[in-house]
C-alpha cells in the first residue's frame, strides 16, 4: 500500500491524520497526491469557488507564535474593517468547519503543515475533544432541502462553547484533518498523549533504491543517467548507515535529490580537423575549454601556467586510461596526454570528440567520425558550436565549452542542500562525531551491537569515498571543546585511486591503470 492510500484510508476511519517523518521525505507533495488521490467530485468548496484540498484557504503552517487566536478566534486587528482597528474575527479553522457544515455532501480536506512547531494543545484548545472522530457532529437526512447549517441539523457530537464568541461549536464528520510533521526535529516539544489520541499517524519514509531512481529519472529527463545513479546510491548508504546508527528518524530525506535540475547534462566537445588536433599520444585543446571543463570536473584546479597538469581518469570505449591535462614547459598548447587512448589513431579522419563529466577528476569520451554511422549527430554538435575561438595557425575547429543548461548540479545541492542538513542531523542527535573518521570508531565500537557495527563503518566510509572522489568535499571538525561544531570544506586529492579507502585514511593514493 503507498502513502497516498495509506493516509486515505486512515482518514476516512480517524478523521484526523499526521504524516510524520525526516525533512525532505515529500510530506507536503503527499498532500497534493492525496486531494488528487480522493474520490472524483467529494471535495467541496469555499464561496469563492477554492477546491477545499488542503491548499490555499485550506492550508495553515503552524509555528512558533501560532495561537488560538488566530486558528479558532479571536481578538485580531483587521486591516479591512471600517474603521481599521481590533475586533472579534473567526480563525481559519472555524472557517473550514462553518464551510463544511454548510455543505454536507461533500468533504472538505484541510491542511496543518508543521503542525508539531507550535503548543499545539495551547492552539487547538477546548476544540481537542471535539476533533476525535467519534466524537464528530453528523448531518441528519431529515434535514434534506433545509438550511444544512441549521444547528437541529448537525448533532450527536461533543461541541464546546467559544470564550469570546459565545458560539456552540462542533465538528462536522465531513472535514478532514491532515498534519505534517518532522519527526527528527529535537528543538520543539513532542505531541503530548490526549493529541496522539486523536490523530493517526502515517509513517513517510524516504524512497530509495529503483523507486527513487525511476521518479528522478522522469522528473529530470535532462540528467544524466549516472549522476542520478551515483546520488542515490550514496543517499541509500548513508541513510543505512543513519538508520543503524542514530535510529529511522535520523535519514535524509529524498526530496533534496529533485533539486538536481540540470546536473549531469553538462557536455563538452571539440571538432577534429583530421589529424590536426590530435598528434600521437596527445590531444590539444585551447586555455578558455580547459579552463571551463576543469571547473566542471576538478574545482579548484588550473593548468595556465606552464608546466602545470592535472591527473584525470577517463572511460572511453568500455575501458579506462590514465589521462593527464596539461600544459607543458616547452609549448603554448593546451593538451590531454595519454599513451593507451592513442589520440590520432583512432581520430585521424576527423569528427567530434564529447566529454562528459562523471565526478571529481572523472571524464567519459565519446568520438563521433565524420565519416561514420552518423553524420546528422556530428553536424548537431557543429551546429550549436561556434567557430574561431581558436589562437593557433593550426586551428582547433569549432567547439562548445559546455551545454550545461542550469547551475544546480550534482555537488551544488549536496555541498548546500544535503549536506547541512546531514550536519543538523547528527549535531541534534549529540554524535556529530560519527561524521569524522577519526572519531567515528571510538563511538560505534562502544555504544552499538556487534551485529550493526561493521554495516555503520562500510555505510559511512562508502560515503566519504563518494563526497571525496565525486564532489571534491569532505566534512571536518572544528574548533575544541564545547564551541567546536562541523563544517564543509574542499577536499584536494592528488591523483584518482581504485579500491576503497579504509575507514579513517586519506584517499590519496594514485592508482593505476
Amino acid at each position: 500500500m503507498t502513502t497516498t492510500d495509506e493516509a486515505i484510508a486512515a482518514l476516512r476511519l480517524f478523521k484526523n491524520v499526521i504524516l510524520e517523518g525526516p525533512p525532505g521525505t515529500g510530506k507536503s507533495f503527499s498532500v497534493a497526491e492525496i486531494a488528487t488521490e480522493w474520490p472524483q467530485g467529494m471535495l467541496g468548496a469555499d464561496l469563492k469557488g477554492n477546491r477545499a484540498d488542503g491548499r490555499g484557504a485550506w492550508a495553515i503552517t503552524f509555528h512558533p507564535s501560532t495561537g488560538y487566536e488566530e486558528f479558532v478566534e479571536g481578538i485580531r486587528y483587521n486591516p479591512s474593517g471600517n474603521p481599521k482597528g481590533f475586533e472579534l474575527m473567526p480563525g481559519v479553522f472555524r472557517e473550514w468547519a462553518d464551510a463544511a457544515r454548510r455543505n454536507p455532501e461533500k468533504d472538505f480536506l484541510v491542511l496543518i503543515d508543521e503542525i508539531n512547531r507550535a503548543n499545539v494543545s495551547k492552539v487547538l484548545g477546548d476544540l481537542l475533544l471535539c476533533l476525535e472522530s467519534s466524537k464528530r457532529l453528523r448531518h441528519s437526512a431529515a434535514c434534506t432541502g433545509a438550511d444544512p447549517d441549521h444547528a437541529d441539523c448537525w448533532s450527536g457530537g461533543a461541541t464546546t462553547r467559544l470564550p469570546y464568541s459565545g458560539i456552540v461549536l462542533g465538528v462536522p464528520d465531513n472535514l478532514y484533518v491532515l498534519g505534517t510533521m518532522n519527526s527528527s526535529d529535537r528543538s520543539i516539544a513532542p505531541l503530548d498523549a490526549a493529541l496522539r489520541r486523536r490523530f493517526a499517524f502515517v509513517r513517510v519514509n524516504p524512497l530509495a533504491g529503483d523507486e527513487l531512481k525511476g521518479r528522478l529519472e522522469s522528473s529530470l529527463p535532462a540528467v544524466g543517467d549516472e549522476v542520478i545513479a551515483r546520488s542515490v546510491a550514496a543517499l541509500d548508504g548513508l541513510n543505512s548507515a543513519l538508520e543503524n546508527a542514530l535510529g529511522p528518524d535520523s535519514t535524509l530525506g529524498h526530496s533534496y535529490l529533485f533539486d538536481l535540475g540540470d546536473a549531469g547534462s553538462s557536455s563538452f566537445w571539440i571538432e577534429v580537423n583530421s589529424g590536426s588536433v590530435a598528434t600521437g599520444s596527445q590531444f590539444q585543446v585551447i586555455q578558455e575549454w580547459a579552463t571551463s571543463l576543469l571547473g566542471a570536473v576538478a574545482p579548484g584546479e588550473s593548468i595556465k601556467a606552464p608546466g602545470t597538469s592535472v591527473d584525470l581518469e577517463v572511460f572511453f570505449e568500455e575501458s579506462r586510461f590514465d589521462v593527464k591535462l596539461e600544459h607543458p614547459q616547452s609549448k603554448p598548447n593546451t593538451q590531454f596526454s595519454s599513451s593507451g587512448i592513442g589520440f590520432e589513431r583512432r581520430m585521424k579522419d576527423g569528427g567530434v570528440t564529447i566529454w562528459t563529466p562523471l565526478g571529481l577528476r572523472k571524464l567519459r569520451l565519446e568520438f563521433v567520425p565524420a565519416n561514420g554511422d552518423a553524420p546528422a549527430l556530428v553536424q548537431q554538435y557543429l551546429d550549436r558550436s561556434a567557430p574561431g575561438k581558436s589562437t593557433s595557425g593550426r586551428g582547433y575547429g569549432r567547439i562548445d565549452a559546455t551545454e550545461r543548461r542550469g547551475d544546480r548540479d550534482e555537488r551544488t545541492v549536496w555541498r548546500y542542500s544535503i549536506l547541512p542538513q546531514l550536519i543538523d542531523t547528527v549535531t541534534q542527535a549529540f554524535v556529530p562525531e560519527i561524521l569524522i573518521a577519526g572519531l567515528r570508531e571510538a563511538w560505534v565500537r562502544d555504544n552499538l551491537p556487534a551485529g550493526v557495527q561493521a554495516k555503520v563503518r562500510g555505510g559511512f566510509a562508502d560515503f566519504e569515498q563518494f563526497l571525496n572522489r565525486n564532489l571534491g568535499l569532505r566534512i571536518t571538525q572544528a574548533g575544541f571543546g564545547l564551541t567546536s561544531g562541523l563544517t564543509i570544506e574542499e577536499y584536494a586529492t592528488a591523483a584518482p585511486t581504485t579500491g576503497r579507502a579504509k575507514d579513517g585514511e586519506d584517499d590519496d593514493q594514485s592508482a593505476g591503470e
